[in-house]
């Protein structure tokens, strides 16, 4: 048995191409603006990459760049004026932050209607996190009857997990929230969302045969004594699972191009919804 590889960056091409057709077809001019403080690598190129598929289909991206020691108050009064700017459709503020700064406050300065990562605990838009509707839309893609499967999801945030497992019970499925310590919950998972930041820790011996596994961890190896090559990008899953899964996300190449999609379509749909 060998897991069928589930592509995110076909897919997400094909929803950029509709996004790209429909912004020119009905000449929309949708703009996001993106908010980055501090020097943190992975997000900078996270927000690069963001930039420049934006850049490609014709949403106009605003980037906002402040140091690792800006002052919570800069941020939230550009965040203002970004409220109060109609020509601006969506607002991200890339996590994480640096430490001195909270993302909670900074977060609830948006405006509720351009909160285009669905992240504000007012969020009256009913679009999802991009990083919780692409994987979704991975996981649609496997055709399988989801009702009354086993879901479990296993992350570090209490809040992120909650969050992925509601919609996962609108399409039918039975998910649970857990911790990676629990190994003996994942095992009993018939899908199983990896979202914890730590490279390879998901074995072949602790998931079901059969399992659908999506794997959300972005993780940069540094250590070679790994096995691996320094710099790789690798996930929260062993690549030995794919020999008994039954469909797998690859990283790279799997969920983290459809978070970039899903990211670009809120940005659209925000600006029919103002518009």
């Amino acid at each position: 048995m060998s897991a069928i590889i589930l592509d995110g960056k076909s897919e997400a091409q094909k929803i950029r191409e509709a996004i790209k057709r429909e912004i020119s077809e009905q000449s929309l001019k949708p703009c996001l603006a993106v908010i980055l403080a501090g020097e943190d690598p992975a997000s900078r190129l996270y927000v690069e990459l963001k930039q420049k598929a934006a850049a490609e289909i014709g949403i106009e991206v605003r980037r906002y760049d402040y140091p690792a020691d800006a002052e919570e108050r800069e941020l939230t009064d550009r965040i203002r004026e970004l409220n109060a700017d109609p020509s601006v459709n969506g607002i991200l503020v890339q996590l994480p932050l640096p430490p001195a700064l909270n993302p909670n406050a900074i977060i609830a300065a948006i405006d509720p209607a351009k909160d285009v990562d669905g992240f504000h605990p007012k969020n009256s838009t009913g679009l999802l996190s991009p990083g919780i509707a692409g994987p979704l839309e991975l996981l649609k893609k496997t055709d399988v009857e989801l009702k009354d499967l086993r879901a479990v999801v296993v992350g570090n945030s209490a809040v992120y997990t909650q969050s992925f497992c509601d919609p996962l019970r609108v399409l039918g499925c039975r998910a649970e929230p857990t911790y990676p310590e629990n190994t003996e919950l994942m095992r009993q998972a018939d899908i199983l969302v990896v979202a914890i930041g730590r490279p390879g820790f998901v074995k072949p011996d602790m998931i079901k045969k059969g399992a659908i596994v999506i794997d959300i961890g972005t993780n940069k190896v540094n250590d070679p004594s790994a096995g691996l090559k320094a710099g790789k990008t690798v996930g929260d899953v062993d690549p030995e699972v794919a020999k008994k899964a039954s469909f797998m996300t690859p990283v790279p190449g799997g969920v983290g191009p459809m978070t970039v999609a899903m990211l670009l379509k809120n940005t659209v749909e925000l600006y029919k919804q103002q518009n």
